[in-house]
C-alpha cells in the first residue's frame, strides 16, 4: 500500500466555513424579502424569453432549457444544474473545458495520459455533450468531453447532473455538458482583447469583436480568435493552440432570427504521454518519480483539429409559440505518433521496461439536426407549457494505424531522458476500426400548473440507436436498440423563495465497452430518482439547491484487472448488475451583494455493486468547490479580490504490479486558488490568478492502472482592454 499524505480538511471545518457565509446571506435576504414579489400563478415567459436562457451579470442565469427544453428558472428545474458563466470563467481564468469541469459541483476528472481526459459525476463517466442543447459525440480520444476545448467561444457552460435521457437520448446517468455559444447580440461595436503570460512560459492572446453589419443592426457579426502556446510541468511537453469562431445573427423580421456560424480549433501538443509510466520495481517496491516525469519520447505528438458549422433558426408566433430549428456538422481529426513504456524496471540496473510505439490517424464526422415547437396552452382553467420535437444524428469514426518494425530496448529506464530513436513506421496506415452510429429521437415535455403552487413536468423521449462497428482485432459488430424514456418532475412552491422537487427518469446507455473475447456489453439500463429543495434569492441573482439522488443500473462496465482485448493493449470490461449510487449535492451560486459573487458546491456519492461493495474507488467520494470574489467599495472600487479552496476526499486505485494487483492510495487533497484584478478605468484592467498555492503534490488515479502527478503551483498575469 502506498500513499501521499497531506493536511486533512475535516467535515466539521468545511461545515463551519459554509455556515460562516450564510449569516451574510440571511441578513441580506431578510432585507430584501419584503420587496420580493410572489411568483405569478399562471404566467408564461415563452413569448419574451430566449429559449437558450439569459445570463445575468455574475455567477448565475435567469433561466435554462438544458434539462427539459422548457425555459425554466433553476428553481423550477427538477434536477441538479450548475451554470458556469462567462464572468466566472474570466475570474478564475478557466480557459479550457477541463479547468471548468474541475471547478464544477460534483464533477471530477482523471486521465489516461496527457491528452485523454475523462470526467465523472455521481460515480459514472460523463459521456453526454451538447452544443446549444443539441447532443454531439464526445471526444475522439476518450469517449468523454474534450477537456482541451477552449472556452473563449462560449457564453456559458451548463452541467445537468444525473440522467438526461429526455434531452440526450442514449447516455449515462452522470451529467450532460451543454456548451452555449456566444452570439452577435450587440447592435453597437464593441471588442475585448486579453493578453496573458503564465508559469512554464505559457502565453495566450484572445480577441472578441462584435459589430453591426447593417446600419440598423438587423444583421450583426461576432468573431473570437485565440492563440495559446507554452510548456508544462511535464518534462518535454509543449503545446500550441489556435481557435477561431465566427457567427452572424440576422433579424429576418420582427419575430424571426437566423444565426449561422463556425468554429475551428487546432491543438498541437508535443512530447505527449500515452498511458502511465512504470510504477513499481520488479521487486514490488514503489518508484518515486519527480512530479514532472514523463515516459514520452521526445518525438511524440498528438495533434487534434475540431471544426463545427451550424445554422440556427428561431421564429416567434403571435400566440406565444416558438419554432426552433438547428442543424450542425462537426468534424474531428487526429494525427499522432505515440510512445509507451511498460513493465517493472530493476531497482539496480533499470532494465526490464519494454517499449511500445504507435503511429496513426483518427477521423470523426457527425451531422446533427433538431427541430421543436414550444408554447403555452390552456386546459382546466389554467395555462400550461408544451414542447415537442424531433432530433437525429449520424456519427462516423475511422482509425488507421501505421505498422512498424522491431523496437530497440529502452536500456536503463531509471535514467530515461526521452531520447529514443524514431521507429520506422509504414508510410500509410491500415484500417484499425470503423464505427457508424445513428441516433434518432422524438420527444415531448409539458409543464402543468396543477395548482397555484404545484407544477408537474412530464415527458418522454422515444430513442433509437444503431451501431455498426468494424474492429481489426474483434471483427464486425452490429447492435440496434430502441427505447421510450419517461421523465417526470414535481415542483412544490413552499414560499416565493423556496420550493421542493422530486423527479424520476429511466436510463438507456448503449456502450462500446467489450469483454476480453471482444464481445460488446449490453446497454446499461436503470433509473434515477432525485428529491431536494431549491431557493431563488434576490430576484434570481443567487440560486441555491440541495439534492439527494438514487441511481440504480444494470450492465455497468467494470474494468477487468489484467484483462485486455485481442489487440493486447485495450482494457477489457465485465458487466456488473445491481449497482447503486446514492448521495447528495449542495450548491449556492450567484451574487450575495452587488459587489460579492460566490459559488459553493459540496457533493458526496457512494456507489456499490452486489458481492463487490464499493466500486470505482479511484474516484473521490466527496468534493467541495468554493470560489468567491469581492469588489472593494469607495476609492478602491477598481480592485476585486477573490479565491477559495477545492477539496476532495481520499481515494484508492488498483495498479498492475509484478506480483499481481497492488493498490495506490491518495489521501485527501486541498488546493487553494486566488485572484486579484485592478480596473484602472472602464477600458483597462490587470488580473493575476494563482493555482495550487500550497504546491500540493498528489496523484490523479483511475481504475485502469494509470496514474500521474498533477500540476504544482502556477500563476497567470492577464492584461485586458475593452473597446466600446
Amino acid at each position: 500500500m502506498f500513499s501521499i499524505r497531506s493536511g486533512r480538511l475535516s467535515v466539521a471545518s468545511l461545515a463551519a466555513s459554509v455556515m460562516l457565509a450564510f449569516p451574510f446571506v440571511a441578513a441580506a435576504q431578510s432585507q430584501a424579502a419584503t420587496d420580493t414579489p410572489a411568483k405569478p400563478d399562471n404566467a408564461t415567459k415563452l413569448a419574451t424569453v430566449k429559449v437558450e436562457g439569459q445570463s445575468l451579470q455574475g455567477y448565475t442565469v435567469s433561466d435554462t432549457a438544458a434539462a427539459t427544453r422548457l425555459p425554466l428558472t433553476l428553481q423550477d428545474t427538477p434536477q441538479s444544474v450548475s451554470v458556469i458563466t462567462a464572468q466566472r470563467m474570466e475570474d478564475q481564468n478557466l480557459t479550457n473545458v477541463r479547468a471548468v469541469l474541475d471547478n464544477t459541483t460534483g464533477v471530477s476528472s482523471n486521465a489516461y495520459d496527457s491528452e485523454r481526459v475523462l470526467f465523472y459525476s455521481r460515480g459514472f463517466q460523463i459521456e453526454n455533450m451538447a452544443y446549444d442543447g443539441v447532443p454531439v459525440a464526445p471526444s475522439l480520444n476518450s469517449s468523454s468531453a474534450d477537456g482541451s476545448l477552449d472556452t473563449s467561444i462560449y457564453d456559458r457552460i451548463e452541467v445537468v447532473r444525473g440522467a438526461t435521457g429526455l434531452m440526450s437520448g442514449a447516455g449515462s446517468p452522470s451529467a450532460l455538458i451543454n456548451f452555449v455559444r456566444k452570439h452577435a447580440d450587440s447592435r453597437t461595436f464593441n471588442a475585448d482583447a486579453t493578453i496573458s503570460y503564465g508559469t512554464w512560459g505559457t502565453t495566450r492572446e484572445t480577441v472578441d469583436i462584435a459589430t453591426p453589419i447593417t446600419a440598423s443592426g438587423s444583421v450583426r457579426g461576432r468573431v473570437v480568435a485565440t492563440h495559446e502556446e507554452g510548456g508544462s510541468y511535464i518534462d518535454r511537453y509543449s503545446s500550441n493552440k489556435n481557435v477561431l469562431y465566427a457567427v452572424v445573427d440576422a433579424d429576418l423580421g420582427p419575430n424571426t432570427t437566423l444565426s449561422a456560424g463556425l468554429d475551428y480549433q487546432k491543438t498541437k501538443p508535443n512530447g505527449v504521454t500515452w498511458g502511465t509510466y512504470p510504477v513499481f520495481y520488479d521487486d514490488g517496491g514503489f518508484i518515486t518519480w519527480p512530479r514532472g516525469f514523463s515516459s514520452a519520447a521526445s518525438w511524440s505528438f498528438w495533434y487534434n483539429t475540431t471544426k463545427t458549422a451550424f445554422v440556427d433558426l428561431k421564429h416567434e408566433f403571435a400566440n406565444g409559440w416558438q419554432l426552433h430549428a438547428l442543424a450542425s456538422r462537426r468534424e474531428t481529426d487526429g494525427d499522432m505518433a505515440l510512445f509507451y513504456v511498460y513493465g517493472f524496471p530493476n531497482r539496480e540496473t533499470g532494465e526490464g521496461a519494454a517499449p511500445y510505439a504507435y503511429r496513426g490517424t483518427d477521423r470523426g464526422r457527425q451531422n446533427m439536426a433538431d427541430i421543436y415547437l414550444s408554447g403555452p396552452f390552456e386546459a382546466f382553467g389554467r395555462e400550461h407549457e408544451l414542447v415537442a420535437g424531433l432530433s437525429g444524428s449520424r456519427y462516423t469514426q475511422d482509425s488507421y494505424e501505421n505498422a512498424h518494425g522491431d523496437l530497440p530496448d529502452t536500456g536503463n529506464f531509471l535514467q530515461w531522458t526521452g531520447n529514443y530513436p524514431y521507429p520506422e513506421f509504414a508510410p500509410t496506415g491500415d484500417l484499425l476500426s470503423a464505427a457508424r452510429i445513428k441516433q434518432g429521437g422524438a420527444y415531448v415535455a409539458s409543464r402543468w400548473s396543477l395548482a397555484d403552487n404545484i407544477k408537474l413536468i412530464a415527458g418522454a423521449r422515444y430513442s433509437t440507436w444503431t451501431n455498426d462497428t468494424f474492429d481489426a482485432s474483434a471483427g464486425t459488430y452490429h447492435h440496434e436498440h430502441s427505447k421510450t424514456i419517461p421523465y417526470a418532475g414535481l415542483i412544490y412552491d413552499i414560499t416565493p423563495v423556496y420550493s421542493a422537487f422530486a423527479s424520476y427518469t429511466q436510463i438507456f446507455d448503449p456502450q462500446n465497452n467489450r469483454r476480453a473475447n471482444g464481445d460488446f456489453l449490453d446497454p446499461v439500463i436503470g433509473s434515477s430518482r432525485e428529491v431536494g429543495i431549491k431557493g431563488r434569492h434576490f430576484d434570481g441573482r443567487l440560486n441555491t439547491s440541495l439534492t439527494f439522488f438514487d441511481t440504480r443500473q444494470d450492465n455497468v462496465a467494470q474494468a477487468d484487472p489484467g484483462q485486455f482485448l485481442p489487440d493486447g493493449i485495450t482494457q477489457a470490461y465485465t458487466p456488473v448488475n445491481g449497482t447503486r449510487s446514492r448521495g447528495y449535492e449542495f450548491e449556492a451560486s450567484g451574487a450575495i451583494t452587488d459587489r460579492w459573487n460566490t459559488t459553493l458546491g459540496w457533493s458526496h456519492f457512494n456507489i456499490k455493486a452486489p458481492q463487490q461493495g464499493a466500486i470505482n474507488t479511484s474516484l473521490p467520494r466527496t468534493l467541495v468547490r468554493l470560489f468567491t470574489t469581492y469588489q472593494l467599495p469607495g476609492s478602491w472600487n477598481g480592485l476585486t479580490i477573490g479565491g477559495g479552496p477545492n477539496w476532495q476526499s481520499a481515494s484508492q486505485a488498483p495498479v498492475d504490479g509484478p506480483n499481481g494487483t497492488q493498490y495506490v492510495n491518495q489521501s485527501s487533497v486541498l488546493l487553494l486558488s486566488a485572484m486579484t484584478r485592478y480596473a484602472f478605468n472602464d477600458h483597462v484592467s490587470l488580473q493575476v490568478n494563482g493555482e495550487n498555492l500550497l504546491d500540493r503534490k498528489y496523484f490523479v488515479l483511475d481504475e485502469y492502472s494509470n496514474l500521474y502527478y498533477a500540476a504544482g503551483r502556477s500563476a497567470t498575469l492577464s492584461f485586458n482592454y475593452k473597446f466600446f
